[in-house]
């Protein structure tokens, strides 16, 4: 590897301090952001495009923000299953009150660079969908919390993530992870989670994103996505263990979680997630949007 590479990987107490601050405005803007859509698809017309649109304006309110980090995945009902799916201005599909909806973006603040994904219904869904929805956010969850002793590779631990899907015969063709740059590339090595064998292990400071998905051809397309960092967490006689810090602070919505399928720990991850989400975005909140979002953030 490239030295430099690995030095910019593992960023410094400064540079996760700075997605720390910055996780939080862009979570404001999302949570603004995902008030809009849902109290507005289908009362006033709106496609891909224009969604996408909407999205940087309630980011560019933030401050320091300097520009999207990629051009937004906004994939309206079959489009969400299209991965890397990119709305084009002129004819871009009509968004309305139906089905669901993948939303992937993310922006460059002057601090640190962010990347989240949230699916979620904008009506009706079916129940497979829900519980598909509900597999894919399982696995996030449980590489969220999973620990690790020092010498793993992302290629360890993106089964992790799969599981879940695995179990049901189900799976998705893109990588668990990517590394994330402060300021930077939102796609960074060396590092990253995913089938190919990658030699580099996942280091202290190295962020990744941690994003399984399940897209069905057609249909629909299901991703949730936050991003984490790499922490030292225990020295055992083992040696020393890491574990991973979520910086993505956004509700993920419950109406799509079928919640029998998560085990009592997942719930409680989520739960704890959601109060964290609690504090520190509701104090920017008011009114109506707040009213909803601690609706959002109540106990599953």
């Amino acid at each position: 590897a490239v030295p430099g590479n690995l030095m910019k990987a593992q960023k410094n107490e400064t540079e996760l301090e700075g997605f720390r601050k910055v996780m939080v405005r862009d979570g404001v803007a999302m949570v603004k952001f995902l008030y809009w859509l849902t109290h507005n698809a289908g009362k006033e017309a709106m496609n891909e495009f224009s969604i996408g649109e909407k999205l940087r304006s309630f980011r560019a309110a933030g401050e320091n923000f300097v520009g999207e980090s990629f051009n937004s995945i906004v994939g309206y009902k079959e489009n969400g299953a299209v991965i890397h799916y990119s709305a084009k201005k002129e004819g871009s599909k009509e968004v309305t009150n139906d089905g669901s909806i993948l939303v992937d973006s993310g922006g460059q603040y002057l601090e640190g660079t962010t990347d989240i994904t949230r699916t979620f219904a904008l009506g009706a869904v079916s129940d497979e969908f829900k519980r598909n929805s509900t597999l894919v956010l399982q696995g996030m969850i449980r590489l969220s919390m999973v620990k690790f002793p020092k010498g793993t590779r992302g290629v360890q631990l993106d089964a992790i993530a799969r599981l879940p899907l695995w179990m049901n015969g189900k799976d998705y063709n893109h990588g668990t992870g990517h590394g994330v740059g402060s300021f930077m590339n939102v796609h960074e090595g060396p590092q990253n989670i995913r089938k190919d064998m990658n030699p580099q292990e996942l280091l202290p400071g190295m962020v990744c994103s941690n994003e399984p998905g399940y897209y069905v051809e057609g249909e629909y397309g299901i991703r949730h996505e936050n991003l984490i960092a790499v922490k030292e967490s225990e020295k055992t006689s083992f040696g020393t263990f890491y574990e991973f810090e979520t910086l993505t602070f956004c509700p993920f919505f419950k109406d799509t979680i079928v919640k029998e399928i998560l085990s009592e720990e997942e719930i409680a991850w989520l739960n704890t997630y959601h109060k964290t989400c609690e504090e520190k975005i509701g104090p920017y909140l008011e009114g109506d949007v707040k009213e909803w979002f601690l609706q959002l953030v109540s106990p599953l």
